[in-house]
């Protein structure tokens, strides 16, 4: 695994430990590097220092669980790896300028501007418990249309060594929402599902291979182009989550694609840029059932169309 990967490997590992305690000695180790050879390829390859990296991460952590849910501001700043409100409301101030609680208001003035009508692109949501998942990721930092060169090398890499198929799960991992993360610090990876025992030669490790959890996801069915995906998720995660009364389990967020979809040459780009259908499910992790009284928009034999009844909230 050569040196980036070995970055992209405690990334990773940074993310599902924020709330712990970390030392760059630690983190340089599991990485095989000296600590000035591992502070100067992360700020390569991540383009933060890790200091700088786990900082604006707890801190927009902390946001993620203020704009999606109705906790405390303590619990925010819990979930972010805080232990007092008033250190938290500091940090936050000087990344954010303005307090949590002001935070939040702006949020839910936001929230009024996103349209209230499901778009018709979103199918019926319905729950699900995903298992956890072995891929091999392409990361990539950036969102937007950038991000589908990711896509270009996993899918390339994945067909020349036999593990993209019609049998193939695609699989977006989603860690930053756009509304809170610059874009140019926003993480996509371009991931192909494989085997929970898989391993590969040295030489043809791609950037990384990880563990999914899994777990309870809330799943709704996406078919239409690349420029209305931005509007469904807008909808499905700032829209709908926040009133359907399920408690956000994770800030890492999915999309499960169609193999047929992955662009494996760069020819393979021109249909979708130019505004064909691709079908994916978009995932958001969750904690527990709705709240009484709402529609039963979570499960699969319902009959009810979930975005009339949400349309109509």
């Amino acid at each position: 695994m050569d040196s980036s990967a070995k970055i992209w490997q405690v990334a990773t590992v940074i993310r599902e430990r924020l709330v712990e305690p970390l030392r760059v000695a630690e983190l340089a180790a599991s990485a095989g590097l000296s600590e000035r050879h591992f502070h100067r390829r992360f700020l390569a390859v991540i383009k933060e220092t890790p200091a700088e990296h786990v900082m604006r991460l707890r801190l927009e952590r902390a946001a993620a669980w203020l704009a999606y849910t109705d906790f405390p501001v303590i619990d925010a700043a819990l979930a972010g790896g805080y232990d007092s409100r008033e250190a938290f409301t500091r940090m936050f101030h000087a990344r954010f300028g303005c307090s949590p609680s002001v935070f939040r208001q702006r949020l839910r003035a936001e929230l009024g501007r996103v349209s209230g009508q499901c778009p018709e692109t979103l199918g019926k949501t319905y729950e699900l418990a995903l298992p956890p998942m072995r891929i091999v990721s392409w990361p990539h930092l950036g969102a937007g249309t950038p991000a589908a060169s990711a896509w270009l090398k996993i899918g390339h890499w994945g067909r020349r060594h036999g593990l993209l198929t019609t049998h193939t799960l695609p699989v977006s991992v989603l860690y930053d929402d756009a509304g809170i993360t610059p874009s140019a610090h926003a993480r996509i990876d371009a991931a192909l599902v494989v085997a929970a025992d898989w391993t590969c030669e040295e030489a043809a490790v791609p950037p990384f291979v990880y563990d999914l959890p899994g777990g309870r996801h809330v799943i709704a069915p996406f078919e239409g182009s690349l420029y209305q995906l931005e509007d469904a998720w807008d909808y499905f995660a700032r829209r709908w989550l926040p009133v359907s009364g399920l408690a956000l389990r994770d800030t890492r967020m999915l999309m499960l694609h169609d193999a047929a979809d992955v662009p494996t040459c760069a020819c393979d780009f021109f249909p979708l840029m130019a505004g064909r259908a691709m079908r994916c499910r978009l995932c958001i992790p969750i904690d527990r059932v709705p709240a009484p009284g709402l529609p039963p928009f979570f499960h699969k034999d319902s009959r009810q169309n979930t975005c009339k009844a949400l349309g109509k909230m």
